[in-house]
């Protein structure tokens, strides 16, 4: 009996590879043809498009953000996505935050220097393609299949087909977030506003 297990990259590369008739290949690693150089590279800049969109499996709501003791700058990983901060304890007045070559910068005060810490920050991390949920695997793969078998071949007959697939992966993964994330319209920030207005 085949014990199943979760899409690897591997056979998301091979996915890819299919869409255009290619032979599957048995490794990643070392000297790849260049259809499969390809089909990992589209597969990476489909992965990091997708997880942009923030996720709840990609969101980590609580984050501490730190100075760097030498220059009071805020360092971010090279994984952060987005940082957003938390309107109940920073104020629109004081912090307009976006993130510019690794740190973050106050659009409000025009400098990427801070005087305290960030708490309760949220944060959008890229996870590597083995970390993600199967369904938001599913949506990558069939999502990078379009997109490269475009790239190489131009749209056909076969592009309708991949493009139903896409929708349909999108919906799964949807569902999948909307059952994990506990979401309500007053977790919002724009609901915050409009119920803390005097």
């Amino acid at each position: 009996m085949t014990i199943q297990t979760r899409t690897t990259e591997l056979e998301a590369v091979n996915t890819i590879l299919s869409t255009i008739g290619e032979a599957p290949l048995s490794t990643l690693t070392g000297s790849l043809p260049v259809d499969g150089t390809m089909a990992k590279s589209v597969l990476n800049e489909i992965n990091r498009e997708v997880q942009s969109m923030g996720w709840h499996f990609n969101t980590h709501p609580k984050v501490t953000l730190s100075r760097d003791s030498g220059n009071n700058t805020i360092p971010l990983a090279t994984n952060v996505l987005r940082v957003e901060l938390d309107p109940y304890l920073h104020s629109k007045t004081d912090f307009d935050i976006v993130q510019r070559n690794n740190v973050l910068f106050n659009l409000v005060t025009n400098s990427s220097v801070f005087t305290k810490d960030l708490e309760n920050m949220k944060v959008v991390y890229l996870l590597d393609f083995s970390d993600v949920p199967e369904q938001c695997k599913r949506y990558i793969t069939i999502r990078s299949a379009r997109v490269f078998h475009d790239r190489t071949l131009g749209e056909n007959t076969l592009h309708k087909f991949t493009l139903e697939d896409e929708a349909r992966a999108l919906v799964t993964l949807r569902q999948a977030e909307a059952s994990t994330g506990d979401y309500s319209v007053f977790d919002t920030p724009e609901q915050f506003y409009t119920i803390g207005r005097k």
